[in-house]
């Protein structure tokens, strides 16, 4: 339901506007797809982050909702279920892999799947896995990935999916070293956890579909309080980010030289936090504006990987803003080898 009802139908009309085919590209404001309230050269600075906060919320509002939605049945499911809530335990590249396994078929962004991954392991996950669910989400899309060797140069995808692997199963597992160890004290839960312990069968199918029902909604309705305000937070910072950087400033380094440009894109990709598919529309207007494969591969790395909007949401799963931060530094120079590995590969093409 959650991928016919809402991923594949957003991901189809994105692609109708990476292709061209929109009927109103008018309409395309700073995220490049459709946006409800259009960003003037005459407004200020806080009306334009206002207006821009409100288009990014919009634009994610549907992932997001989901990624609730998922990962309050996650939760639901890890704290009824233990043997489950032991694999999200797993550490190191066993822990990355699975927690990746988990994020590529829900097809969402770095910033959904974000919401989804640090609420599967809100109860005593592993970083890795954190981590794992929302690089896998958002850097092994199969629809995006499909549609990408349907727009650029070979060279470019291929040097994006070996960034994202390694990223996954070397990156995460290196930053998730650094997170500090809590003491071996049970992990506080919420006293209304201790209501969910739903096990199959209860007394009745009916039961236990009652019973379910009600363990997700009390799993919902605590991450939803304890998510949303960094949500929103993520989203303001977000905004702030495009305002100061709008695509308008991509049309100045065109004359730059090669490696310096790979540097300024995977700069300007590794802070924005775009929601999916959003990164393929900011590759085509790269190889619009003459940039060569190099660039391109970069953005398309870095725009949908680790963010400003991921940075807030894992920052206390990670133990502080250090890892975070470091996290979102790795990504950057991962965006200028990502690029480097493409023009390197586009000779061989």
């Amino acid at each position: 339901m959650f991928l016919l009802g809402s991923r594949f139908i957003a991901e189809d009309k994105k692609v109708v506007c990476i292709e061209g085919k929109c009927t109103n590209p008018h309409h395309h404001g700073q995220l490049n797809y459709h946006e409800r309230f259009e960003v003037e050269e005459t407004d200020n600075y806080v009306v334009a982050v206002i207006k821009s906060c409100a288009n990014f919320w919009e634009a994610n509002a549907t992932g997001m909702t989901f990624a609730l939605i998922i990962g309050g049945a996650g939760l639901s499911l890890v704290l009824s279920y233990k043997k489950f809530g032991k694999l999200l335990e797993l550490k190191g590249i066993r822990g990355a892999t699975i927690g990746s396994i988990i994020g590529m078929p829900l097809n969402m962004c770095a910033n959904c799947s974000a919401v989804t991954g640090v609420s599967l392991t809100s109860q005593g996950g592993s970083a890795e896995a954190t981590l794992g669910v929302i690089m896998g989400g958002a850097l092994l899309n199969i629809v995006g990935l499909v549609t990408m060797f349907g727009l650029f140069n070979p060279a470019v995808v291929i040097a994006r999916i070996i960034s994202s692997i390694l990223m996954i199963t070397l990156v995460v597992p290196f930053v998730a070293k650094m997170v500090k160890q809590k003491t071996q004290e049970p992990v506080q839960q919420p006293a209304a956890f201790n209501q969910i312990s739903c096990f199959f069968p209860e007394k009745s199918i009916v039961q236990t579909i009652v019973k379910s029902f009600e363990d997700w909604l009390l799993a919902v309705g605590n991450i939803a309080i304890k998510l949303i305000p960094l949500m929103l937070l993520g989203t303001l910072l977000t905004a702030i980010f495009r305002v100061i950087f709008p695509n308008e400033v991509l049309h100045a380094f065109t004359a730059y030289s090669p490696f310096l440009i790979i540097v300024v894109v995977s700069f300007i990709g590794t802070l924005l936090s775009v929601p999916v598919l959003f990164e393929i529309l900011l590759g085509t207007l790269l190889l619009n504006l003459g940039f060569s494969n190099g660039p391109v591969a970069s953005m398309l790395f870095a725009a949908p990987a680790f963010g400003l909007f991921t940075l807030v949401l894992t920052k206390e799963k990670l133990g502080g803003i250090k890892v975070p931060l470091i996290l979102l530094g790795i990504t950057f120079l991962f965006a200028i080898g990502t690029g480097l590995l493409a023009e390197f590969l586009t000779k061989l093409f």
